[in-house]
């Protein structure tokens, strides 16, 4: 390109001699004032290939500089000490079979003590309200006497298993957001450090996010759910509405069974998304020790002799950049003095 531009500032050169000679005839100086124009078209073109030339060179020098990043990183990975890194994966693992066991014991135990509480509180509704006061004996219906008593009965019942729900919710995220506390975070966080910059911005991010959907799952959304209530309204209005007159032993127990269902579907549901978020945040992280281990191995397997022909061809791939972008400025300087 350099040698084409050559060419045109002689030409141009040459055109300006004609114009300035008197001698020339008024015929060869138009020829040259339109050799003039010709010229100026293909500098033109020429500045303007070299103006976006530059442009395309930018890309060339990031993909080097990453290419640097990288062989840069190697000897950072390598310095992290591997009794680190096995420590993490440990801590890891152990407060995985934990977190597992916690979510096991959410969906058994703390599942059941809530069933339990709701049928003994409709025991004793159907005890109160479904039995006959003089014999003993149990009744089909509560009657119009009876049933704003057991409405709101039942309403009182619901509001506090609703309660014992959230609050279940409460102490088991607060074990569980104990338990990722136990990891070292900061240790993570440093052995990121070492990567290139585009891989260590990714896995920052992705921490970032993991530590706003905790707060959020974990805090944020718990403050302003009611998980029980709000799952039964459509049936409460509908059991409200349908005891109009009396209440059927028969209504009060399907009732009764839809509670039951949406207990269970309120509390795990809302444990689910902790318990699945805490169980991929600590895999996320194993997965970067995973990474980082093999990096290590890789490196460890590479000899002094290649890395240091790594470095020769890095310097040799910029040195050539550097002339094309030498020639690039001549270009550009030379046409706009010209």
């Amino acid at each position: 390109m350099n040698e084409s531009l050559k060419a045109f500032l002689a030409l141009n050169q040459a055109v300006t001699l004609i114009h300035s000679n008197d001698d020339q005839s008024l015929e060869l100086k138009q020829s040259a004032t339109d050799l003039s124009q010709s010229i100026q078209l293909c500098t033109d073109e020429m500045r303007q290939s070299a103006v976006k030339l530059e442009q395309l060179l930018k890309n060339c020098y990031q993909d080097l500089d990453q290419a640097e990043e990288v062989w840069n990183s190697k000897a950072g990975i390598l310095s992290i000490p591997k009794d680190e890194i096995w420590e993490q994966i440990a801590q890891i693992s152990n407060i995985d079979v934990r977190i597992r066991n916690l979510r096991k014991k959410c969906q058994i135990e703390v599942l059941r003590e809530l069933k339990e509480s709701w049928t003994n509180q409709v025991t004793e509704l159907k005890r109160q309200w479904f039995t006959e006061k003089n014999t003993g004996k149990p009744k089909q219906e509560a009657g119009l006497s009876d049933k704003e008593g057991l409405i709101k009965g039942l309403e009182k019942e619901l509001i506090d298993q609703n309660r014992q729900i959230i609050l279940a919710i409460k102490h088991n995220i607060e074990f569980l957001d104990k338990e990722l506390s136990n990891f070292n975070i900061n240790l993570l966080e440093s052995h990121i450090s070492y990567y290139q910059i585009k891989d260590k911005n990714n896995l920052l991010y992705k921490i970032s996010n993991f530590r706003y959907n905790r707060n959020f799952l974990f805090y944020v959304k718990g403050n302003v759910s009611k998980p029980l209530i709000d799952s039964v309204k459509a049936s409460w209005d509908a059991f409200v509405r349908d005891s109009f007159l009396v209440i059927k032993r028969e209504q009060f127990n399907v009732f009764s069974s839809i509670v039951l269902f949406f207990i269970e579907s309120s509390l795990l549901s809302r444990l689910d998304e902790c318990f699945d978020l805490a169980i991929s945040t600590l895999m996320f992280y194993l997965t970067f020790y995973n990474d980082l281990l093999e990096k290590q191995n890789r490196y460890e397997q590479e000899i002094p002799q290649k890395w240091q022909a790594e470095k020769q061809s890095l310097d040799q791939l910029r040195s050539q950049i550097d002339k094309v972008q030498t020639e690039i400025d001549t270009i550009l300087n030379s046409i706009s003095t010209s």
